[in-house]
This record gives C-alpha cells, structure tokens and sequence, in this order.
C-alpha cells in the first residue's frame, strides 16, 4: 500500500528531536510492505518576512522526505491560518510528490494543522483518511470556534482514528461525545529497540542511581514536577546508608532554580543538559531506576525508552502511565511527597527482574509490532 505521511512535527538538522516519536511511526509503516512518502509541513519563527524553504531527502530508514519550512516573523498568525497550510501543502504534494507516487491512502499525525491538512489533500486526491492522535492540549483549540469546528469536521471525515493511549481515547471522547467510539484504535508510540537495548545492571554497594529526562522549563502550568523528585530523594536519602546520585538530563530555563534545590536539600546531582538519544540510553544502562514526575502524560516515551533498557520505574500516577507501569516494572506514586517517598522506598526494597522487563516492554512497543498494528490499521480499509 501506498502512503502519504503528513506531519506538522517532524526533525529538522537544526531540531533533530522535535517529533522525533513520529518519525519513528513513519519508519514503523516502512518496516512493513508499505511504501511511504513523509510531507513535513513546518511553520518556524524567523526575522524573515515569508519565506518558504523545501528540502527533499531519503532517510536513513529509506523513506523519501519532503521538508517545507515555512519561515516567517508572522509564525503564530500563518500557523494558525489553515487554509494557506492546505494550499501550500497541496502545491508541494503536487510538484514533487504526485507525478512518481499514487497514494492509497492519507496517514496524518495531530489533528491541527497537519490533520487539517491531511483531510483537505485526502479530499483532493479521493483517498481515505487516517489521524494518529498524540496531542494531549485538544482541549485549547475546541476553545477557539473556527478551529474547534474544523476539529471536530476532520476528525468526523477521518476514515479512522489512531491514538497513542486509552487514555488518549477517553479524553477525546468526554471533549467531543459525538465523536464515534469504533473509529478509534488503540496504537501506541514506538520505541527504537536498537537504540535502547537491554544491559546488565551493575549495582553499586554504596550508591543508588537516579535518572530523569525532561524538558526542565517554566511554563504557566507546569507539566514536570522535579521538585517533588529532588525533595523526595533527600527524604529517602536520610533513611538509607547508600548514597543516592540523581542525573537530570534534558535543558530548559529551570536548571539553575533546580541546581539550587538540589544543594538546598543536600541532594547529590548532575545536571547533563541535552543529551542524544544514544547517549541517553548509556545513561540509563547505568541507573537503577528511572524517576519521573508530572502532572499529564499522554503517553510517556521517556518512561517506556527506561524499561526498554531494563530500568525499573518510579512515576506519578497520571495519564497513560497506568497501561504501562506494573508492580513487574516499576510504581506509580500520587503527587505529594508523602507517597513519592513510599514509593521510592518501596523500589529501593524490591527485586526487579531487568531483563524481563525490557522483553516485555519491547513485545509491546518495539517498530516491528507497532508497524505491523498500523498495517493491519491500513488493510481494515
């Protein structure tokens, strides 16, 4: 089957990680017999008055890429004007894409604007359509009318609905009760099993390693909780005779705030900055435990790259993170410091089985499976 793959968060050389989890779906529809196409349409702040930018590429994983950048200092105005996004991106799809590929079907990833998009093209070209869903903030853009119509229009005309969590699924629904149940499948995000492999532990006698991944910013409503981690940890740390390290990876304009804290409360900590992802791994490989702290998750990929290396994993107890996290695999804790010291104790004094839980975790969530979901997706059309 042929696919046109539309995407309004894609990688670029100068933000490698920026919807790095969509990528990794388009190379999941490639491990099967699809041939895929990617249209990345993407809106950037620029001190360009309008300007548009295409680079046409093949992947490492073989997939030919078509990479529109639109760079304006208007970025929030033509971002939100959809229909110029339809046009542009159907004037692309048409010159560089349409001569050489006859798509079977049109494969969108969040409903706005790449969902719009994809509905205004499929209408174009008579071709079904399918939304994977991965957006937890639905609800910001049903408070605009114009947009919140053209919402629910795309999801309505969708031929059927992916999203990444039942969580997800639950959301949708209580914010749009019109919205049919039986469109929505379950498929979540993808894991690079060949990059987050399993490794032996290697427990120290005298430390206990702690590691975090996040984008550590200050933000109106705050989606990460570190500060409930850093306080917990020194609480934990008075009771224990090993000594507890905790890496922060990730940047952000907290990092300075969170360096203080952690001195405040005698906390040992390293604070990495951005890291890649293979670097990430390593530094997983050498944690006892992944420790994550958040108000929302509509999926949680950090959590699940954790237990693809074997790191058991303690986490608040929101969103998705229930249909991931076990008692095999980790705990979920309530957000006050009461039960996150509980459940950092109670990690500390359990066995886990590391090896077991990165085989589990990848016959979950590994490309091969997760490709094959979508597949089959396809052929039910």
């Amino acid at each position: 089957m042929k696919v046109l793959f539309i995407s309004s968060w894609y990688p670029t050389e100068n933000n490698p990680n920026f919807g790095i989890f969509i990528k990794e779906h388009a190379s999941a529809i490639q491990s099967t017999e699809n041939e895929i196409k990617v249209l990345a349409i993407l809106t950037e702040k620029s001190h360009l008055f309008f300007t548009i930018n295409k680079n046409v590429y093949v992947d490492e994983a073989g997939i030919e890429t078509v990479e529109i950048r639109i760079l304006t200092k208007f970025k929030n105005l033509v971002y939100h004007f959809v229909p110029l996004q339809n046009k542009i991106a159907f004037y692309f799809y048409k010159k560089l894409l349409s001569k050489s590929f006859s798509p079977d079907l049109v494969h969108s990833n969040v409903v706005f604007p790449a969902g719009m998009i994809g509905d205004f093209i499929s209408k174009k070209i008579k071709k079904p359509h399918i939304i994977t869903e991965h957006w937890s903030k639905i609800g910001g853009i049903l408070k605009k009318p114009y947009l919140s119509w053209l919402t629910k229009k795309t999801y309505k005309n969708a031929s059927k609905i992916l999203t990444v969590s039942y969580f997800l699924k639950d959301y949708m629904i209580s914010l749009m009760p019109a919205l049919k149940s039986k469109k929505i499948q379950i498929i979540p995000n993808v894991i690079n099993s060949n990059t987050f492999t399993y490794k032996q532990k290697n427990n120290s006698k005298n430390e206990i390693h702690f590691c975090s991944i996040a984008t550590w910013a200050t933000k109106r409503e705050p989606d990460k909780k570190p500060e409930l981690i850093i306080e917990a940890l020194s609480k934990v740390q008075k009771n224990i005779e090993k000594e507890i390290i905790l890496t922060l990876v990730g940047g952000g304009d907290r990092l300075e705030e969170l360096e203080h804290l952690c001195k405040k409360h005698q906390l040992r900590a390293e604070f990495t900055g951005y890291q890649p992802k293979a670097k990430i791994a390593t530094i997983l490989h050498n944690s006892d435990f992944y420790i994550h702290a958040s108000t929302i998750e509509t999926f949680g990929i950090v959590i699940v790259e954790a237990l693809m290396t074997g790191t058991p994993v303690i986490c608040s107890n929101v969103g998705a993170l229930p249909e991931i996290i076990n008692e095999s695999n980790g705990i979920l804790c309530e957000n006050t410091i009461e039960k996150w010291v509980e459940g950092i104790q109670l990690c500390i004094n359990t066995s886990y089985n590391s090896k077991q839980i990165s085989v589990n975790t990848g016959n979950r969530f590994s490309l091969e499976i997760i490709g094959s979901q979508i597949n089959d997706a396809y052929k039910e059309l």
